[in-house]
């Protein structure tokens, strides 16, 4: 597992927290999400507590939680798995015309 370590992550959703199943299965399992900014607050027992991410869907759908569905929501952080960056697009200099000659 490769967990968030700072605003601006792509991540996928791993694993969740439902209103009808508790934890296991959400319907957010597979979603691209974009940290935005972590939580002071952490969730759980003092001794095994966890980061809280709170995150922005980047596909434009709402992302589903236990009250309902928006825009943006909260994670545990190991519920989130880092992508790796996407690759940028060559830059080119050259243009079509200087290829010909």
């Amino acid at each position: 597992m490769n967990p968030p370590t700072k605003p601006g992550q792509r991540c996928r959703v791993i694993h969740g927290r439902q209103k009808t199943n508790g934890e296991g299965e959400s319907s957010n399992m597979g979603r691209i999400v974009e940290t935005m900014h972590l939580h002071p607050q952490r969730a759980g027992k003092a001794e095994a507590s966890f980061a809280v991410w709170h995150c922005k869907a980047l596909d434009g759908k709402p992302i589903t939680t236990y009250w309902g569905a928006g825009p943006e929501a909260d994670f545990l952080a190991i519920w989130l798995e880092v992508l790796p960056d996407e690759p940028e697009a060559p830059k080119v200099d050259t243009t079509e015309k200087e290829l010909e000659q």
